[in-house]
């Protein structure tokens, strides 16, 4: 890199015979060409990012597959887990904790393996081993989904009971105490625990075939959740009707459609819905009616009202239905436009059973390939190209939540003369749904073990809806404890609360070949640092120019380009100072920068803007850190 300190200013006076002028000139001219001499600049300098979408599954936090087991509690020692991936649902059978009660239906087991009627605390380890599964989640970086039932199989009956005139009768006081208990252990994994599913009746946790699928109970239980858990924590019923019995719409199915249609429903923003019954029919599987009608709405209004829910995961388990039944039933599989629109429109994030070998559904949809003619307006189709002919499955399992994309990305590629750099681009979220907690972005520089790590408070992901786009522009100091040499530049966007110096919930975007499993960042591009770039920060003002003494010269009133009125300074070097000379310099090495980078390929194409949303105005500092890693 060629020396950035300005040089001795020129201040003699050039002689006016031609041989000297000759001779002044050849030798400005050869110095030129030294100070010219610029570096050549590598290709894998600056942005080396790859604007393409990879087509790739990606394993990210709070979207996705999402996978479950049950943990039956009993007299023996409870199952602790260590859960692992981007997100994971637990569902805990509780009969033990409770002593059931008469209800019976056809098709269905009658009550079995109860306990009797007990507080959580009695039992000498479940608490505490719930606590080592969500301890064991947070060390992972997993986002979890709980469900708490009296029954993880087709078993009814087994919800607490008290005697009533005519027999069993809901006992709903035990339920609350149970969520209460159960909410002191959860509120203290709040970075983890991403929602808790209603649950508490029924087989399976479904929360339907029970002496509690009245809408008396429906409110009073989601209710219960969303005041004991943490305000962080989401909370999901099974079906509309829950919702509608939440907001006191219970029985009132047409106005409960109508407030959701002209948008006067007050939503809670904690409040959403699971679906395990998803496009097993044209109402998946009885979750949605045909009607407005007490206790459905029409699968159109539900997905109006989930395209505002948009603050909490949308998701379940398809259904688990016959080949036959499927298309017989009218499920939304077999119509790509409504079906394309819909996941958008439900911003769907999560399924325990998209990847499921053998599974009716997953395998239609297999067959089922993406066209581009269904592509909703708004979305670029060069970022669903690799899907283009290819599988529903692979795009859902791929789009459900979140789906970060660069577009648009410049990097410096060295360090400017203030000691700074900056980078630039374009992020899109592709995917049906949005950031569902609170994100932190960072840049990191990184060589070898060292790694310099930069804060971004002004760049708010969690902005980033489904289909938008958020340009960002960025200066950087170089730090001067910064060894010379190039260094690779990474984006890292992760949960606010992942705070530790190993990050664990570090986001990877959709882009080829980018993502660092170890840093869970990824990688921007290259910048090259040299000793001379690195500039120490003062606090000292800039000298200002003495009144009446030009810059360019040692001498008051002295013109630096001419000796003489009427001399040419643009024929011939006379006069020029170093500076003159540098600047001539960085005009042609920026114009060669240029030119090497119109000559790269297509996709490093970066289309930058001088305008950007992002653009703070600040120069962002970096705190050193030795690499550890996971």
């Amino acid at each position: 890199m060629y020396n950035t300190q300005k040089g001795k200013e020129v201040n003699m006076k050039l002689k006016k015979t031609n041989v000297l002028r000759l001779l002044t000139s050849t030798i400005l001219t050869m110095s030129t060409m030294v100070l010219c001499a610029a570096p050549v600049y590598a290709e894998n300098l600056g942005s080396t990012i790859s604007l393409e979408e990879s087509g790739m599954e990606l394993n990210n936090v709070e979207r996705g597959e999402c996978p479950y087991t049950w943990v039956t509690v009993n007299d023996g020692a409870t199952q602790v887990l260590y859960p692992s991936g981007g997100m994971y649902s637990i569902m805990y059978d509780l009969r033990y904790f409770s002593n059931g009660n008469d209800f019976t239906h056809n098709d269905y087991q009658s009550s079995t393996g109860c306990g009797g009627y007990k507080s959580l605390t009695e039992h000498p380890d479940f608490l505490d081993s719930l606590r080592e599964t969500l301890q064991n989640a947070r060390n992972s970086g997993t986002s979890i989904v709980l469900r708490f039932s009296y029954a993880s199989d087709k078993t009814t009956g087994n919800e607490p009971s008290k005697a009533g005139e005519k027999g069993a009768e809901p006992d709903v006081d035990l339920i609350l105490k149970h969520i209460s208990e159960l909410s002191n252990v959860i509120n203290d994994y709040k970075d983890t625990v991403l929602a808790v599913e209603c649950g508490m009746y029924g087989p399976w946790g479904e929360m339907h075939t029970s002496m509690y699928d009245e809408p008396e109970y429906y409110g009073q239980l989601s209710k219960a959740w969303i005041a004991d858990l943490d305000p962080n924590i989401k909370v999901l019923v099974r079906s509309p009707k829950h919702l509608m019995a939440h907001y006191d719409f219970a029985g009132k199915a047409e106005d409960f459609a109508a407030a959701v249609s002209s948008g006067s429903l007050k939503i809670d923003p904690r409040l959403g819905m699971y679906n395990d019954g998803y496009l097993g029919s044209s109402t998946d599987v009885g979750t949605f009616g045909d009607k407005n009608e007490w206790p459905y709405i029409t699968r159109e209004t539900a997905a109006d009202l989930l395209q505002r829910m948009d603050t909490v995961p949308y998701g379940g388990e398809m259904a688990y239905v016959t080949a036959a039944s499927l298309k017989a039933d009218g499920s939304i599989i077999y119509d790509e436009p409504a079906l394309m629109g819909e996941l958008y429109m439900s911003h769907l994030s999560y399924l325990h059973n998209i990847n499921e070998s053998g599974h009716v559904i997953a395998g239609e949809l297999d067959k089922l390939t993406v066209s581009e003619d269904f592509i909703l307006p708004g979305m670029d189709k060069s970022d669903v190209a690799p899907y283009i002919g290819k599988s529903y499955r692979e795009f859902i399992r791929d789009h459900m939540g979140y789906r970060l994309l660069v577009k648009e990305s410049d990097l410096s590629e060295t360090v400017d003369e203030d000691g700074t750099f900056s980078m630039t681009g374009k992020i899109t979220n592709t995917g049906f749904g949005n950031f569902l907690t609170d994100k932190k972005a960072e840049v990191i520089l990184k060589n070898g073990d060292d790694i310099f790590i930069s804060s971004i408070d002004s760049f708010n992901a969690k902005e980033l809806k489904s289909l938008g786009t958020m340009d960002y522009d960025w200066t950087f100091e170089v730090p001067t404890d910064l060894a010379s040499g190039d260094w690779d530049v990474y984006l890292r966007i992760k949960n606010a609360s992942d705070t530790g110096e190993v990050s664990k919930t570090g986001i990877s975007f959709a882009n080829k070949d980018c993502f660092d499993e170890d840093l869970r960042a990824n990688k921007i591009g290259t910048i090259s640092i040299s000793s001379e770039g690195v500039k120490e920060t003062t606090d000292e003002p800039d000298t200002p120019d003495q009144p009446g003494t030009d810059a360019s010269t040692d001498e008051p009133g002295a013109d630096a380009s001419t000796d003489e009125p009427g001399t040419d300074a643009s024929t011939d070097d006379q006069g020029k100072t170093d500076k003159d000379k540098k600047d001539s310099c960085d005009s042609k090495d920026k114009k060669d920068k240029k030119d090497k980078k119109d000559k790269k390929d297509d996709k490093h194409d970066h289309n930058k803007k001088k305008d950007h949303k992002h653009k703070s105005g600040k120069k962002y500092s970096f705190k050193h850190y030795k690499h550890k890693k996971h």
